[in-house]
Order: C-alpha cells, then structure tokens, then sequence
C-alpha cells in the first residue's frame, strides 16, 4: 500500500507540472502540433512514464526535466514566429489534391492517403460531386480545405442583395443555478445590476439548468426538469 501511495503521490505530481506546463507554453490541439512539439511531447511522456514505474528516479529531477523541455519548446515558438523561414521549415505547406475536379494523384502520394480516404473527406464536407470542386488542399494538420464552384456554392444573401438582421449571438449567463457575474459584467451590467438580478430571481435560479441571454437582453431558459417532446417516438 504505501508503494500504491508513493506511485499515486508521484503522478498527481508529475501531472499537475504537465498541465501548468500544458497552460503556459500553448492550448494547441493534438491535431495542431507540429513534428517539433510531437517530439517534445513525447519525451516528456517519456520522462514522466520512467518516473512513475521507476520509484528510484528523483522526483524532482522528473520536475526539473519537464519545466526545461517546456522551455524548449516555447524557445523554438517564439523563434519560429520571428523566422519565417523556420517556421515553413517545420511546418509542411499546404498541398493540392483536387483542382478543378481533377485527383492530383501524384500528390496523393506526397501527402500519403489514399483516394478512398479523399472522398470519404469530401463527403463529410457535403460533396458527393467532385466535379463541383473548384480546388481542394491537404493542409498541414491533417485536415482538407474545400472550395466549390462557384454554381454549385450557396447562394448568399449578399448575392441576392437582401437585407438581413444581425446575428444573435446567446451568451451562458446561468450555468446549472448559478448565476455568471463575469459574463454579465462583459455584456455591460453593473454590479447593481447583478446584484439586484439575483436577489429579484434568488427563489428561481435552483430551477434553471442553462439560461442564455443575447445582447438585447432577451433571454432563452432551459430548465432543470426539461423533458423530451417525444415527437420522434412511438410508444
């Protein structure tokens, strides 16, 4: 037990340095690292994995190890923001896999999918003609950009020349009974305000699951005790 305890002791240690770590350097998706930041992130699994099932290795060397190849890490960052030319170094660019509903099939093979995985991307983009793709790329991250022509693209309401209202934008402002001062603080409230509205909804607020408000104040409810319609269902 106590070996159990040491164990646990350590991971909740070397994790917490991670995600401090983690929260300085970048919040990047795993699908937005780079071949640079996938080694360093890497190693330090590494590092951390040889700290856990090896109680002789110091702690704090593991520490020590993780804080510096983090530092590393932000090093090569920063300088690849000042140099373009590393950046595009370690970066790869975009490439051409469709243009004009043509396959480029020699860069298929540079960037290594297969057709089969090609079309089952555009689909996924809602084209199940290639011929209505004017151009589409293999970016870095592993994801495809798609470009219809132009008539098999949606109209517009700016094609039209019609006028449309703006966007309504709905901000949390009750999150499962509790009230979000920060946020109805950005929307323009005073602190009055708040104040007054929680104490004029105190008796209301348990009951609210999520509460939504836009930027005219007019709010949209969503209940504790919400239920489905089952429209869908036959019983």
């Amino acid at each position: 037990m106590e070996t159990l305890g040491i164990t646990f002791f350590r991971i909740m240690i070397c994790m917490a340095v991670l995600l401090l770590v983690w929260l300085a350097i970048a919040r990047k998706p795993i699908g937005g690292l780079n071949p640079f930041d996938f080694a360093i992130s890497i190693s330090i699994g590494s590092v951390m994995g040889a700290v856990i099932v090896d109680p002789n290795i110091a702690l704090s060397s593991v520490v020590v190890a993780i804080i510096f190849l983090s530092l590393i890490q932000m090093l090569f960052s920063w300088l690849s923001l000042k140099w373009r030319l590393l950046n595009v170094a370690i970066n790869s660019q975009p490439v051409v896999v469709v243009d004009n509903g043509q396959i480029i099939k020699a860069n298929l093979r540079k960037v290594r999918i297969p057709v089969e995985t090609l079309l089952q991307m555009l689909r996924e983009k809602g084209v199940f003609d290639i011929s209505q793709v004017e151009l589409a790329l293999w970016e870095p991250h592993c994801q495809l950009s798609v470009l219809r022509k132009p008539e098999a693209m949606p109209l517009t309401a700016a094609q039209l020349n019609l006028e449309v209202p703006p966007n309504r934008i709905m901000f949390p402002v009750i999150i499962e009974g509790e009230l979000q001062a920060a946020v109805l603080q950005k929307m323009g409230f005073t602190p009055e305000q708040i104040r007054e509205f929680r104490e004029k909804h105190a008796d209301k607020l348990a009951d609210i699951f999520v509460a939504f408000m836009d930027r005219d104040r007019n709010m949209h409810i969503i209940k504790e005790d919400a239920q489905e319609s089952d429209i869908f269902f036959c019983r």
